[in-house]
């Protein structure tokens, strides 16, 4: 079953966020996931282990600060053995990430509306075409829009996305918008729908906010897969 790559060079981007998102929704479906966390700040895995230190149950399974050694196997034994494994990489270019590209079946590029955050993101796509070549196939990827804004785009958002438009590069449809409970996910370690809306804002809005970008990966992989 595939295996999604979260990457981007830069830090601060929303790997992690977008990652957690997409582990979360596609449990909550009834699919069974496996998150690799690859990412040095191991964010992901001490929101588990707080969550089992406290007894409550974590809706995947988390594999922790794997190996560099050891990433291919992983990722091939989870992929024989769950519906979705995701892949939340570190925000350096390295063997890890070069042998996470290698066994994707997707590749997600989150960045932020801003002229730094599109170059790098851009960087992103560089080091996945140079991986494509040495491997001599193509790695699908999705450009992803991270913390939108939930009101207005912004002129300078909009100028960006027309660049990556006629730069006819792929663009995830749905991207993640800044909400409070994103935040709030990792403060209190809690999924969406655990989240109490009398201490956090706009919760409904995160959860179909959500379900349409999990849904949006969904698509897009499965587009890849039947290729």
């Amino acid at each position: 079953m595939p295996a999604i790559s979260v990457a981007n060079p830069k830090g601060g981007a929303g790997k992690t966020t977008l990652t957690f998102i997409l582990a979360c929704e596609l449990a909550r479906s009834g699919a069974t996931v496996a998150v690799i966390d690859a990412d040095p700040n191991a964010i992901i895995a001490s929101w588990g282990r707080k969550r089992a230190s406290e007894g409550r149950a974590i809706p995947f399974e988390i594999v922790a600060s794997p190996k560099e050694s050891e990433l291919v196997r992983l990722v091939d034994q989870y992929t024989a053995s769950h519906d979705f494994v995701l892949i939340d990489l570190e925000g350096t270019a390295s063997r890890m990430t070069s042998r996470a590209f290698a066994r994707s079946h997707l590749v997600l590029i989150p960045f932020n509306l801003s002229p730094i955050d599109a170059e790098l993101a851009a960087n992103a796509v560089g080091l996945i075409q140079e991986e494509a070549e040495a491997l001599g196939r193509t790695i699908p990827f999705r450009l992803v829009r991270s913390r939108d804004n939930a009101a207005i785009q912004t002129k300078t958002a909009k100028r960006i996305v027309t660049a990556i438009n006629e730069a006819q590069l792929p663009l995830l449809p749905a991207g993640l918008v800044e909400r409070a409970a994103y935040r709030d996910i990792f403060d209190f370690s809690s999924t969406l729908e655990e989240l109490d809306e009398a201490n956090t804002s706009g919760v409904p809005a995160a959860k179909k906010n959500a379900y349409e970008v999990a849904r949006a990966v969904v698509a897009a992989v499965q587009m890849e897969m039947q290729k």
